[in-house]
């Protein structure tokens, strides 16, 4: 995943799961975890759309892995 800025809270979401799933460490997972919890509950956004932005960090993942991107 190339670096950009999100335009959405989906995307933004959708981020902060990814990076949370490729942090090189359990620290830096944790705090992608609770600055995405932070935004979630900020913005208000609903459990679907949070189960559509991890669906979509996950997909991004597993392309990753497939082309041999890497996180």
């Amino acid at each position: 995943m190339s670096q950009y800025t999100p335009q959405t809270h989906l995307e933004a979401v959708t981020l902060g799961i990814y990076l949370a799933l490729t942090a090189p460490t359990d620290e830096k997972s944790q705090m992608a975890v609770g600055m995405t919890e932070d935004l979630i509950e900020a913005v208000g956004m609903s459990e679907q759309d949070v189960d559509t932005a991890r669906a979509i960090a996950l997909a991004q993942l597993e392309i990753s892995d497939a082309t041999g991107g890497g996180a």
